[in-house]
């Protein structure tokens, strides 16, 4: 038994949860993600709901409102994300746009109207939305000492509680306000969230001089800005959006084929999702420990083909019971294409961990215009079934233009 126990301590997963524990920054990190995940799972699920049915915005003002929200906060994130390996010292940003999140959801909460909603929503909230990308530099750069596929490990672990959050906080929100005719109160716990994670920051430890990349902020900014631009980086963006938006795709078609085609009541729905959801905790956490033996690729590749298989089973589905049992194979690849590429793009630039951070909300942006444009054409053309198909095409198309592009890998800067 005392053997047994042993084997169990040295499992991977346990490693990275026990280095996380074993250090004050990664702890505070943690959950400085938690609450970043809290405010998000707090409003997101009723954003919509709140801007055109409790405030009367039209649909169209609405649609409107997120692309733009979409771009602000793809291009404050990507620029923060740069400056931070110029600054050195993320801790006073993470404090500064954390508040940034206090006054954008304080408002809504407190002055509920139209106006305030659209420039909260579209101006001061994508501030701090960037919020998430610094804390993952921060992760990356406190694990910079360790072997990569331990630093992986770690960050794909601390992505998981990014999950459970979304697992815990649209349920506890929705039961918390379910007899109020207004939603206006998950904004207020979103700011609470965002008052947490700036009093965290303050406590995390200033970076030294040392860290910042040499260069001045000019030139360094702007030569970042070319690095991401290069014809090959963008091909591992686009690639990786082809892979990764086949989630956001899925997560559009499966309720459509759960209610239109299998008879499936809204209740499946959130059933369904909520297991998803739930799967991809532990699922990310078998990820981060398989990093010991696989690389980044593979695990991405395989995360992928699951993903297609999934895709692909729904079209084949002919109750709903069938769907409840395909929530295995969704929640574990989706948890690959969820918590891999952030440590995949971080890979491609060592030691500044800020630039390959940038990639991430450049790749959900370009992940979220390319499922928009084959929903729009697969569901006009094909129906939801055959939508699920071409998600399938976008799925080996990912892993593909990855596969290629890997023979390419830059020198190490």
């Amino acid at each position: 038994m005392i053997g047994e126990c042993a084997v169990f301590e040295n499992y991977p997963v346990l490693h990275s949860l026990r280095h996380i524990r074993a250090h004050p920054q990664l702890l505070l990190l943690t959950l400085m993600i938690f609450l970043q995940g809290s405010a998000y799972g707090s409003t997101l699920p009723y954003l919509s709901i709140t801007a055109i049915r409790e405030l009367g915005m039209s649909d169209q003002a609405y649609s409107v409102l997120v692309f733009v929200t979409s771009l602000a906060a793809v291009t404050i994130s990507v620029s923060l994300g740069i400056l931070s390996d110029l600054i050195g010292d993320r801790r006073r940003i993470i404090m500064a746009m954390a508040l940034m999140g206090v006054i954008g959801y304080g408002a809504i909460f407190l002055f509920p109207s139209i106006p305030v909603f659209i420039v909260a929503t579209a101006v001061v909230i994508p501030f701090f939305q960037s919020v998430s990308s610094l804390i993952f530099v921060s992760v990356r750069a406190e694990t910079a000492g360790l072997p990569s596929r331990d630093s992986a490990a770690i960050n794909a672990t601390v992505r998981a509680f990014v999950s459970a959050a979304w697992v815990v906080m649209p349920a506890a929100v929705g039961f918390a306000f379910a007899s109020s005719a207004s939603m206006m109160g998950a904004w207020g716990i979103a700011a609470l969230c965002a008052l947490l994670i700036s009093v965290s920051a303050a406590c995390l430890p200033a970076r030294p001089a040392r860290d910042r990349v040499a260069g001045t902020s000019r030139t360094g900014f702007f030569s970042a800005l070319r690095e991401l631009a290069t014809p090959l980086m963008l091909a591992r963006a686009v690639s990786m959006a082809l892979l990764t938006g086949t989630i956001r795709l899925a997560s559009t078609v499966w309720p459509l084929i759960l209610i239109a085609d299998l008879g499936g009541k809204t209740g499946d729905v959130g059933i369904v999702a909520g297991l998803i959801a739930l799967f991809e905790i532990p699922f990310m956490l078998i990820w981060a420990g398989l990093l010991k033996r696989l690389d980044i690729l593979a695990i991405l590749a395989i995360g992928g083909l699951l993903y297609a298989a999934f895709m692909a089973a729904l079209t084949f589905a002919t109750s709903p019971w069938q769907l409840y049992a395909l929530t295995i194979p969704a929640a574990a690849g989706a948890a690959a294409l969820l918590s891999m590429p952030l440590t995949y793009f971080q890979d491609l630039f060592p030691g500044r961990p800020g630039l390959g951070t940038s990639f991430n909300p450049i790749n959900s942006f370009l992940g979220n215009g390319l499922t928009a444009v084959v929903f729009a054409l697969g569901a006009h053309l094909f129906g939801y079934s055959g939508t699920a198909w071409l998600g399938v095409a976008m799925a080996f198309a990912g892993i593909c233009g990855l596969m290629i592009l890997e023979k390419r890998r830059p020198p190490a800067a």
